[in-house]
């Protein structure tokens, strides 16, 4: 897998739930001189809503100090929806900004948009969800309301200065690892031990012993969701954001940024 030597990565795996401040964690993942270890691993917010989570995501990313974050949830809209709406296609923050002046809450949202359209990087990705999926729309909504206040760039959009912010899919980190995509739920503890097994081999991060009981026993795969989606962010940066076309920018849908294998020397 193809990792930085320096450096300090974020991942958060979101929610636009209720109780979204139990469902939301991050992992925060630190490099030197190519040994990566897990530094934290929490429930980062505690104040109750799905506004106030989404109101606190760009302060608490700042403090981070962090090179890059991968976080999970829709950057953007299908092309198409994007152009009937009039909503801007030059990135997540510029959407995001537009998006909270213009629908007041995420139901406001789903019925301007209309029926869900899958873009590019879903298809090209697998992704189980198209951004206004029935499932999906209050995590997209809550999102991008969240990076209209989010510093630093958007890959594909632009890459400096940072620090970058990628869209991920910790599924799809599952799928690269070679294991079946179904990994949550109480039956599938051992499951989960063996992501994590095939991440340690893959890449020798250190994980405290504690961190992993707890990926491990969360049956809703979140906190596990948070690393995979910081090696993610890591593999993505350490390989200069390569693998977008660039329609990911220009159609203003955006990509899915994911791990990559290191080239051979």
């Amino acid at each position: 897998m193809w990792l930085p030597q320096q450096g300090r990565v974020v991942g958060v795996d979101w929610s636009g739930a209720v109780q979204a401040h139990r469902k939301v964690w991050a992992a925060i993942l630190v490099f030197e001189r190519g040994q990566g270890r897990l530094q934290l691993l929490q429930r980062p917010f505690t104040s109750r809503g799905a506004q106030s989570v989404s109101d606190g995501l760009g302060p608490w990313l700042a403090a981070q100090d962090a090179d890059v974050a991968g976080l999970d949830f829709c950057f953007s809209l299908e092309a198409g929806q994007l152009t009937s709406l009039g909503l801007p296609s030059t990135g997540p923050r510029e959407l995001g900004q537009a998006i909270g002046a213009r629908f007041a809450s995420a139901e406001a949202f789903k019925v301007a948009v209309g029926p869900e359209n899958k873009r590019v990087t879903d298809a090209r990705c697998a992704a189980p969800f198209a951004p206004t999926n029935l499932r999906m729309y209050k995590q997209t909504y809550w999102g991008l309301r969240a990076l209209g206040t989010c510093r630093g760039s958007f890959p594909p959009w632009s890459t400096s200065p940072g620090p970058a912010v990628v869209e991920v899919l910790p599924a799809e980190v599952v799928r690269w690892l070679g294991l079946p995509k179904t990994y949550k739920g109480r039956d599938f503890e051992q499951r989960r031990r063996e992501i994590l097994r095939r991440v340690r081999e893959s890449t020798e991060l250190r994980i405290p012993d504690s961190d992993l009981l707890t990926m491990v026993s969360d049956a809703d795969g979140d906190a596990l969701d948070a690393l995979l989606a910081a090696l993610s962010a890591a593999s993505a940066w350490a390989s200069g954001f390569t693998g977008a076309p660039p329609t990911a920018a220009s159609s203003g849908e955006g990509w899915i940024y994911s791990v990559r294998a290191q080239p051979e020397p």
